[in-house]
């Protein structure tokens, strides 16, 4: 518990220490930048401590960390201070704004410490990857980290969110594995307080009243990262007996085959939760899989425990799109005066857009396209007359749609430019077996499918996009250059895959297999999904032209266009990696479409049911319209009631809550606590060597990924020469660092000659040579008996010794 109020008490200091920074970045909005403000004391504070520490200038350690910390508590005392005035009216008048958001955070952060302190254990699917980077960080003298299972060389892999999490096990002293599971729960309770937040804020910029935007907030903030996708109606069906042999094999899901009655309310098969982030996948006759993907959402990765890139990222892209919403609506254009008038602003964007590459690469170009988006908008407007007399630009509208564009592409020229700089030292060693982007040639989703994994949200949004028509109407003969100019963008996607298709046909036609019906494919699911993303980009451009521009509902049709034109383009390219196919494509994009389709549904709810149309025409079907809001309602509550199914089950399943005899009693959030139980001489080592003053590296059995091999170099931050050869590959392609690694490492443990062995050790300047249950079971019972021998002949000391593991230390190492 100790550790837990250490942890807790450390977030909470940081959001009022960064409360005084947001407020002079975003104190146009209306909680002042609050809700992030935690967010953006983390970023602030992870970044000049990694930064310092890459140069060699703050250590990484406690007192590091503390130094960096006094500095910012002078600069947000002086800040506070000059703004006392406005952020004392701001907690008089906004009290409530500042307890919802705690509440929500604490409630969130509880919750899933809850849940996740009955599965604590770092023991399966990429956990020990996430903790083996973790732990690398915590003991790292410098940046980048030493990699845990590739000894002498840095991690090459995005982990900008690991480093936050290591700086905050770092600045409290919780031990590395309680860090992990803390560090989970954190996530989901910045996220949500990131949405609830950014609702907020563009409620309130509606005419909302505080309690409605609060509400809706709370509600959005929920539906995003605690509901689950409509996988959950299935598995109750299929429970319940509902549905014939024909109506399963037609629905394709794996696991899901035609029931045998009646069970239950529940499945009661173990993790069967896992379905619901494997429901896009087109199935052979003989049940083969064609086209398998990932479809995770949040409330699925909280669940699963994996603190991986696309879970850490996410408070701050909440940030970012914050950031976003307040340069969206700042009196001056994003352009040089803008960037003038507000330096910090400016830096605060750049800082944060350029952390979403440390976090997680794939949100980078996204989020840099939606600021854009936002920034061309604003400029669109800005040039736009508002009558004949002020007119600032009179020029066709189809011209000052081009400025804007101009204008938008350069700031996010800029901020990308700018974003790479300030993360440098991270792209110094980055590396990547990414090779490009291909089209997609084999089977596209099945539209059933899509809707069971992204309906909610997308319906959702859709409501949005048609409220948004109904007061844009049809194009006049003014707008009907930017209508097309829309149109031809939305298009552009889809032609460019035909072309793309075409080249890599001509060029090496026998090495490629398109699907059957691959262009009718595409037609069925990527062009809808086009057309309602260039329908709510050419909304936008419309409303942000209108007499009373509406910046809130603006930027939610900016975000709504990007979740649809990216999940359009999952179904028309893929990025090239080792995996060959669009797996990893889907995954990534479709969780960025979760996020944007599901802030902006909960804001076109509110759209829908609050906001009358101002249309001439809306006073003569007022009876109609109440009759589409009242619909809205019903039809928001069935699909939220239905999406619920998933999450309650899961977590049920997942924690046994619903099980006879289960108690709290033997809780706990520490990750490592299982070895305890299971594998006490493994815990031992484990504890043994985190326990060593001196650093040095490993040598440890060489297996298969996703099993227990490369635990205690995972565990201990210790380099082992090799560890999940699978994911270091995945991260650097065929990098010849990875060559002979496999093989050196058996040779330790299976050959007899002695001099051979001491230079393989040298080779790879190993200190600790680990003999225990994996190695022996590995390279054979032998293993113990050549170890022993090479012990008396002196060159092997037995620095540890327990019924099962002993640990070696090389006796001529440094």
């Amino acid at each position: 518990m100790q550790d837990i109020v250490a942890w807790l008490i450390a977030l909470e200091a940081l959001s009022w220490l960064g409360f005084p920074v947001a407020h002079l970045l975003m104190g146009r909005l209306a909680d002042r930048g609050w809700a992030v403000a935690r967010i953006l004391a983390l970023l602030l504070l992870a970044w000049v401590t990694w930064i310092g520490g890459s140069v060699g200038i703050v250590p990484n350690s406690p007192v590091g960390i503390l130094a960096v910390l006094s500095v910012f508590v002078l600069g947000s005392v002086w800040l506070a201070h000059r703004q006392r005035s406005e952020l004392r009216d701001f907690f008089r008048r906004r009290w409530t704004v500042v307890l919802t958001v705690e509440l929500t955070f604490l409630a969130m952060f509880a919750f899933w410490a809850l849940v996740i302190s009955e599965v604590p254990a770092i023991n399966h699917t990429e956990k020990p990857m996430d903790f083996g980077i973790l732990s690398a960080i915590v003991s790292a003298d410098s940046f980048p980290p030493m990699d845990s299972w590739l000894a002498g060389h840095g991690i090459a892999y995005y982990y900008g969110g690991h480093y936050v999490a290591a700086m905050l096990t770092t600045l409290t002293g919780v031990p590395t594995d309680m860090a992990y599971n803390l560090s989970i729960a954190t996530v989901a309770a910045l996220a949500a307080t990131g949405v609830l937040g950014l609702v907020y804020n563009l409620l309130r910029f509606s005419g909302s009243r505080v309690s409605p935007a609060l509400v809706v907030g709370l509600i959005a903030a929920g539906g995003v990262l605690l509901l689950g996708n409509l996988s959950g109606v299935l598995e109750f069906a299929h429970v319940r007996g509902i549905g014939g042999e024909g109506f399963w094999g037609w629905a394709g899901i794996k696991g899901l085959t035609a029931p045998t009655g009646v069970e239950g309310w529940f499945p009661d098969q173990f993790w069967w939760w896992w379905r619901g982030s494997r429901v896009i996948d087109t199935l052979a006759e003989t049940g083969v899989s064609l086209d398998y993907t990932i479809t995770e959402v949040p409330f699925f990765s909280f669940l699963l425990g994996d603190l991986h890139a696309h879970v850490t990222v996410l408070p701050f892209l909440l940030l970012v799109l914050t950031l976003a919403l307040s340069m969206m609506v700042s009196p001056n254009p994003p352009g040089l005066d803008w960037i003038r008038r507000q330096p910090w602003e400016a830096a605060a964007v750049c800082l944060a857009v350029g952390a979403l590459a440390f976090m997680n690469a794939w949100d980078f170009p996204v989020y840099l396209a939606i600021i854009g988006m936002a920034a061309l908008l604003r400029w669109f407007s800005w040039f736009t007359p508002i009558d004949d007399s002020s007119a600032s630009d009179s020029s066709p509208p189809g011209n000052r749609l081009a400025k804007s564009a101009g204008r938008a592409g350069l700031l996010t020229l800029g901020i990308a430019a700018a974003g790479v700089v300030l993360f440098q030292p991270f792209y110094w060693s980055f590396d990547s077996q990414a090779q490009g982007i291909l089209p997609v040639v084999g089977p596209a989703t099945r539209p059933f499918h899509f809707l069971v994994v992204m309906g909610v949200p997308a319906l959702l949004a859709t409501g949005l996009i048609i409220r948004a028509l109904m007061e844009v109407g049809w194009p006049t003969r003014q707008q009907r250059s930017v209508a097309i100019a829309v149109a031809g963008f939305s298009i552009a996607p889809l032609l460019l895959w035909l072309v793309a298709v075409g080249i890599r046909l001509s060029v090496n036609p026998e090495a490629i297999q398109l699907a059957d019906g691959v262009v009718l494919q595409r037609l069925a699911l990527a062009l809808p999904l086009l057309a309602i993303g260039g329908i709510a980009a050419y909304c936008a451009l419309a409303l942000s032209a209108g007499r009373r521009p509406t910046r809130w509902i603006e930027f939610t049709l900016v975000l709504a266009a990007a979740g649809f034109y990216l999940l359009a383009g999952a179904e028309l390219f893929h990025i090239a990696d080792q995996f060959g196919n669009r797996m990893n494509t889907v995954f990534k994009v479709y969780y960025q479409a979760w996020l944007l389709l599901g802030t902006a549904g909960a804001v076109g709810t509110y759209y829908i049911i609050a906001i009358p149309a101002r249309r001439g025409w809306a006073q003569n079907w007022s009876a109609l319209l109440r009759g589409f809001a009242s619909a809205w309602i019903i039809l928001v509550a069935f699909l939220l009631l239905a999406s619920s199914y998933y999450p309650v089950g899961a977590t049920l399943e997942r924690t046994g809550w619903a099980t006879d005899g289960n108690d709290w009693s033997s809780n706990t959030l520490a990750g490592l606590d299982f070895l305890r139980h299971s594998e006490p001489d493994e815990y031992a080592a484990i504890m043994w060597l985190n326990n060593r003053q001196r650093a040095g590296i490993i040598v440890e059995a060489v297996g298969d990924d996703y099993t227990d091999y490369g635990r205690i170099s995972a565990a201990t931050a210790r380099p082992a020469v090799l560890g999940w050869e699978g994911h270091q590959r995945q991260w650097r392609g065929d990098d010849p660092a990875l060559s002979g690694r496999r093989d050196d490492v058996a040779a330790i443990y299976e050959i007899d000659e002695s001099a051979r062995v001491q230079n393989l050790l040298s080779r790879y300047d190993v200190r600790w040579v680990i003999v225990g249950p994996r190695e022996r079971n590995t390279y054979g019972d032998g293993v113990t008996g050549r170890m022993e021998d090479w012990a008396d002949e002196g060159w092997l000391i037995r620095a540890f010794q327990s019924d099962t593991v002993t640990i070696y230390e090389v006796a001529d190492a440094n």
